[in-house]
């Protein structure tokens, strides 16, 4: 908190994001526990945005007013002809993975060069550079090497999309170049034409001779955020099905086959410098961890029960007795959860990672004395929310990049 405190109140933001990012992931690492649930916050209210998917199995609860007969399967006729993305074949593939390979290893080499350069420097001029200026010959090689990856990433979206989410989020294991050119791939990467979002939402979600309009009566054409593995769209369910306003979480047809091909190529290039000085940890043995647990990631059925597992967790005590949660979950809404497709409760707000700018659209400084406090609520109620997942259940939230938190208006 001390850390925090003592910084902008951007700053402070992200620094809490990304510590508890890290120890969410050095505790997943070791437990081997991690759950992709959504995450929000009230008064200081933090809210989700995008994560993942694979095939159809619905979650029905039912009521005085509904019976095991009404639970049919959706009308293949009624479903909108949309073509669907096809999985990658192994061609498509090889091909990402020959593009990756050609543009990520001169990034590496580039490094090698640069050090070599300044040794044989050193050696033929026997004038040695001082610290400072060092540093700002590397910052010049970071700036360049992070520019070129950003470039990479734009271009092959997939799995290299997440890992740059990662990047972006870990200041304690990247250069600051490095993380801030990949800060905008945490929220709203390359959304999905709504009309194939609605496509998925119909073969996933609806009962035989239901209309897309029988379930929502709103749904808003613009996302309210895209990220890797899914993108999330504001609606409003109909009278039938309640009649609140909702976030509507839909997976990225054929992500999977292309997102687990990507982490293949990024375990390959790991283990080719797995014994290199030059990386400040065993990457290789991270990408193996995040192979087998991305699977998680494509069932929403398993995420919906995650996330009510982390509400059951941060409403009650260490006894069980009801207790004041410091933040807002989304709840998913019962009979509305496949495995592409998860609906649950919305809150309106904004990622953690654009707090500083929507603080300057209120006419609030920063750097203000109600910034300050701000940030120490947001520090309390994080520690409090993440302390007792971690301590006293040992299921919690893996993910809390700035990206995956929001501020709750």
């Amino acid at each position: 908190s001390y850390y925090g405190i003592n910084n902008t109140s951007q700053e402070r933001i992200n620094n809490c994001a990304m510590k508890l990012s890290s120890l969410a992931l050095a505790v997943s690492l070791v437990a081997n526990i991690k759950t992709s649930t959504a995450f929000a916050n009230s008064n200081i209210n933090l809210h989700p945005y995008a994560a993942g998917t694979r095939t159809t199995t619905r979650i029905f609860q039912l009521d005085e007013a509904a019976s095991s007969s009404e639970i049919t399967t959706p009308n293949v006729d009624e479903i909108p002809t949309i073509e669907f993305p096809p999985p990658l074949t192994k061609v498509e593939n090889y091909q990402r993975a020959a593009k990756f390979w050609s543009s990520a290893i001169p990034i590496v080499l580039s490094y090698y060069s640069k050090s070599a350069e300044l040794q044989v420097k050193q050696a033929f001029t026997g004038v040695s550079l001082t610290e400072a200026e060092e540093q700002i010959i590397w910052n010049e090689q970071h700036r360049k090497g992070a520019l070129e990856l950003a470039d990479i990433i734009s271009s092959l979206k997939g799995f290299y999309v997440k890992t740059a989410q990662i990047i972006a989020s870990r200041q304690d294991l990247f250069p600051a170049e490095y993380t801030d050119a990949l800060s905008d791939f945490t929220d709203n990467v390359d959304p999905l034409p709504v009309s194939l979002i609605k496509a998925v939402v119909v073969k996933e979600l609806l009962n035989r001779g239901e209309k897309f309009e029988d379930v929502f009566s709103e749904f808003d054409d613009t996302p309210v955020g895209a990220a890797s593995v899914a993108q999330v769209h504001r609606a409003v369910l109909t009278e039938k099905y309640g009649g609140k306003e909702v976030a509507v979480k839909v997976q990225r047809p054929s992500i999977e086959s292309k997102l687990m091909g990507d982490i293949a190529n990024l375990k390959a290039l790991a283990k080719t410098f797995r014994e290199s000085d030059a990386l400040p940890l065993d990457y290789y043995t991270v990408f193996c961890e995040l192979e087998s647990q991305l699977q998680d990631e494509f069932d929403f059925v398993a995420e919906a029960v995650a996330m009510d597992r982390i509400h059951a967790c941060v409403t009650r005590d260490a006894n069980g007795l009801p207790c004041e949660s410091p933040i807002v979950l989304p709840r998913p809404v019962p009979g509305l959860v496949s495995k592409r497709v998860l609906v649950m409760d919305y809150l309106k707000g904004v990622p953690l990672s654009r707090a500083a700018e929507e603080m300057l659209k209120r006419g609030i400084d920063p750097d203000s004395p109600e910034a300050q406090i701000f940030g120490r609520r947001l520090l309390r109620a994080l520690t409090d929310v993440f302390g007792r997942c971690i301590l006293e259940t040992g299921f919690f939230h893996a993910d809390p990049h700035p990206g995956n938190n929001g501020l709750h208006s």
